[in-house]
């Protein structure tokens, strides 16, 4: 008689311990299920790139694995030792591994944060006041890539670009053209047909899109006058060749005016 009672009080605590870790299952399954239905979500919409995503469910995996032994060991042993263990584990791995956690962090953030590959930007770099500016190239698990205009690559710790002010940024090539012989009234009537006209016919044969409406006349004297010209690149990183045969073209252009040029790339 107390045989059979035993065997039925250790039948009916087996089954609510394979109940209750079944149940368990069953609801960091659907957790599981409904993260990675929204980090599917981010990676389709592009927020995040896709092997953002995949390094994401990785680590999803692993706790989820982690969570299931632990709470599992602690349902049929009656005891807070797992808990106890997985906490110490827990904080020895923080500890270890400090640097990789908080860039895997900052890695997500760099992602939620819409900074896709492609895009330009300046970053000041806190405490320094350094600027950094270029095109966000790669982003990787403990860096991001950035290529400036002439192709020069800085790497980034995530860390230090999610801490940093950043600025949406153009790359452009400002033209400063000082031109002797012309100025006066004859300099504001005539500056397109004589100057304008003509540097847009160059810029189409170059890799550069001529800004119309960032053409600023800075001064005019009765013998000269001087205009700044925007044009914004379109290939990058910006070739010296594209640069030298823009100079060589717009002094051939307007070879009657004895230009004065100065190019700057911002």
């Amino acid at each position: 008689m107390d045989t059979s009672i035993i065997t039925q009080v250790l039948s009916e605590e087996v089954t609510r311990i394979i109940i209750n870790i079944s149940v368990f299952v069953i609801a960091v399954v659907l957790t599981r299920f409904l993260i990675v239905w929204f980090v599917n979500t981010l990676a389709s919409n592009r927020v995040i790139s896709f092997s953002a995503r995949t390094i994401i469910i990785k680590v999803l995996d692993i706790l989820i694995i982690a969570s299931i032994i632990v709470v599992s060991i602690h349902l049929i042993t009656a005891s807070l030792t797992p808990y106890v263990i997985a906490v110490i584990i827990g904080v020895l791995t923080f500890l270890l591994f400090y640097y990789e956690i908080k860039e895997f962090t900052a890695f997500i953030t760099v992602h939620l944060q819409r900074f896709t590959k492609g895009s330009w930007i300046e970053i000041v770099i806190p405490r320094t006041g350094e600027a950094l500016k270029g095109r966000i190239i790669d982003v990787q698990l403990f860096n991001s890539v950035l290529e400036d205009l002439h192709g020069n690559k800085t790497y980034i710790a995530n860390s230090l670009l999610v801490n940093s002010i950043i600025r949406e940024y153009r790359p452009r090539i400002f033209l400063r053209l000082k031109l002797n012989g012309l100025g006066g009234n004859d300099a504001l009537m005539n500056i397109n047909m004589k100057v304008i006209d003509k540097i847009k016919g160059i810029s189409s044969e170059l890799p550069f899109r001529f800004e119309e409406s960032k053409v600023f006349i800075e001064s005019v004297s009765n013998s000269s006058t001087t205009l700044s010209v925007e044009l914004i690149p379109l290939a990058i990183p910006v070739r010296a060749t594209d640069v030298t045969k823009l100079t060589r073209y717009v002094i051939n252009a307007l070879k009657d005016l004895n230009p004065e040029i100065e190019i700057k790339l911002i």
